[in-house]
């Protein structure tokens, strides 16, 4: 749920660092299929035949926006891997994405692959620079309450003209890792991405080798005229709102006098579209009695353990901006069990601000409060936050 944070700080770093060029300097360019160089379900092999397609997947517009299989902008941007997704100077691109890193397996679950064309070979060049600072710089919003990060440098197989990769894991107490393989490539003026996500290193180290020489071998296809196929249709937007059978998640909302506010002043509410959870709301409230404002979202999962890993291993809020930032935060856990629904609390002091971040699941419900002050916290108030959390999770889903 937190991919959405993460990609926009990585592409407002890439809007501040790529070099600009005319981007209408694309138009020097024969048009070209990009969408017959991702990876298809026949080259996925045995470990993802069996993924679907996921929302986020199709073309990329010359700015870096997704545009959606209704045809429309999405207003947003997608990160594949730690890449720079627009900026001046891109043509176009095209992205391919399947399967679900949330599901728990020990092997592969999802598989991205995507290919970004630029004006020239010169602005590709650059723009692989610093994508590759991108990566690094990306790994942060990694660093979550309870989870071990660690980054490994990799070297890809030899194709096109530079390329770089790295191994990233997520570790948890009790749960498997969610570890990503990402590799890039710079190929003339393009920049072919490939991200394999597992459950453990070995499952991605097993295959992307292979897709990587796949991926390649389609783009040179591609440049000498003899691509084949047909680019697979594209999911539908995603429905936003209450799903089918699920709970209308708004009704598990904490209220103002949860948490000391007489009544709401400033409050945002909504639901959005954020696969692979079914339904999403995110509330916004300011100020909110005992904190200067609190973010509450709620996700409503497939199935209870991807409400669990989502929960774990996607939510970053603000603890990412305290470490970008430098400041000399601590982070302190902090026992909230008593609150039922698995409840987890931490304590977070940095950059003049305390801040209580509390996640919970209930089934297929998963959720995560982040309360924000200038004040000094102390953990009886993350206690009492992820107590007002868990009574109205409770009430609204009932016994």
């Amino acid at each position: 749920m937190a991919l959405k944070r993460v990609a926009l700080v990585a592409i407002l770093a890439a809007a501040v660092l790529v070099p600009a060029a005319a981007a209408s300097a694309g138009n020097r360019h024969a048009h070209l299929r990009l969408g017959l160089v991702p990876l298809q379900t026949a080259q996925l092999g045995p470990a993802g035949k069996s993924f679907t397609l996921n929302y986020g997947s199709g073309p990329l517009a010359g700015d870096g926006s997704f545009i959606s299989s209704s045809g429309g902008g999405s207003g947003g941007q997608i990160l594949v891997g730690g890449g720079s997704l627009g900026g001046p100077g891109l043509v176009g691109g095209y992205v391919l994405d399947y399967g679900d890193p949330y599901t728990g397996s020990a092997g592969v679950t999802e598989i991205q692959s995507s290919i970004q064309e630029f004006s020239s070979r010169s602005v590709a060049r650059k723009t692989f620079r610093f994508a590759r600072l991108g990566e690094e710089f990306s790994t942060i919003f990694l660093q979550l309450p309870g989870v071990t990060v660690t980054v490994k440098r990799v070297r890809p197989l030899p194709v096109g003209q530079r390329r770089f990769g790295y191994l990233l894991t997520q570790a948890a107490p009790n749960l498997n890792p969610i570890v990503r393989l990402d590799e890039q490539v710079r190929a003339g003026r393009f920049i072919l991405d490939l991200t394999v996500t597992a459950g453990s290193a070995t499952a991605a180290e097993r295959i992307a080798p292979h897709l990587l020489l796949v991926l390649h071998r389609r783009l040179q296809l591609l440049l000498g005229g003899h691509a084949s196929g047909s680019v697979p249709k594209l999911p539908p937007d995603p429905s936003i709102g209450q799903a089918a059978g699920g709970p209308d998640l708004s009704t598990l909302l904490l209220q103002p006098t949860d948490i000391g506010q007489s009544h709401a002043v400033n409050l945002f509410q909504e639901y959005s579209a954020d696969p692979p959870a079914l339904s999403d709301f995110f509330m916004v409230l300011a100020p909110a009695g005992t904190y200067d404002s609190l973010v509450q979202q709620i996700g409503w999962w497939p199935t209870a353990t991807e409400a669990t890993y989502a929960e774990t291993y996607g939510v970053s809020g603000p603890f990412g901006f305290i470490l970008l930032f430098g400041a000399q935060g601590s982070v302190s856990p902090v026992d909230v069990s008593a609150a039922g629904d698995n409840a987890t609390g931490y304590l977070i002091q940095g950059g003049g601000q305390s801040i209580a971040e509390v996640t919970l699941e209930n089934g297929q419900a998963g959720e995560s409060v982040i309360g924000v002050s200038s004040k000094a916290l102390q953990p009886a108030d993350v206690q009492s936050l992820a107590q007002a959390a868990a009574n109205r999770l409770d009430a609204g889903l009932g016994p």
